[in-house]
């Protein structure tokens, strides 16, 4: 996948370099202390994500800030987030593991994805992931109606996020697998479910 540096796409929003940079480190302030509790994030671990969170909080005011910890089913923390909304309604989004960093930063109706402070693709309001050269990567169906969101790379059924809108159970998983991924597919279903399952949940 190929990937562009970061601070050269800031250029580009409405946001200053300054500004942007500033954000980013307040939002991975905002969640040290629940990144500190993460257990480490591997592919196992991945199978075993729930829709549960064990902790949420919400700012209200001028800065609206939103953050929380999803668990694993055995109760584990598992990844923290951190949502800034601005007062013209683009959002900046941090999600975070052990072991990587996703940002999203929404403009308009384009949701730029970043992995790692390299930018990852593009991500349309019809749930389509493009790379940096405008390829198509990857598909999500995230219709809010949905019980569960399947996902499709490179033309191929790989597996499903569930809607945290329509949870019944205490530890429901948030992933199902149709089948093995390669590590780089599994960074590409990450980069479109995480986002999904964060803001489905507020």
């Amino acid at each position: 996948m190929r990937v562009t540096d970061f601070f050269q796409f800031v250029f580009k929003t409405s946001l200053s370099k300054s500004q942007m940079s500033r954000d980013i480190n307040t939002l991975r302030t905002d969640i040290k202390v629940l990144k500190d509790k993460l257990i480490p994030f591997n592919e196992d671990e991945m199978e075993l994500l729930s829709l549960r969170q064990s902790f949420s909080s919400r700012k209200k005011g001028i800065t609206k800030i939103s953050k929380g910890v999803f668990d694993t089913i055995y109760f584990e923390h598992l990844l923290a987030y951190a949502i800034r909304t601005y007062s013209n309604g683009q959002k900046l989004i941090l999600i975070t593991t052990t072991s990587d960093e996703f940002i999203y930063f929404n403009k308009g109706n384009k949701t730029h994805v970043f992995v790692n402070n390299a930018e990852a693709g593009m991500l349309s309001p019809e749930g389509k992931l493009y790379d940096v050269r405008n390829k198509l990567l990857a598909t999500i169906d995230g219709g809010d109606q949905r019980l569960s969101h399947p996902v499709w790379i490179k033309g191929k059924e790989v597996g499903y996020i569930a809607n945290p809108r329509f949870n019944t159970k205490t530890m429901q998983r948030a992933f199902q697998f149709v089948q093995p991924m390669s590590k780089d597919e599994r960074s590409i279903f990450l980069c479109l479910t995480l986002v999904n399952l964060v803001e489905e949940a507020q």
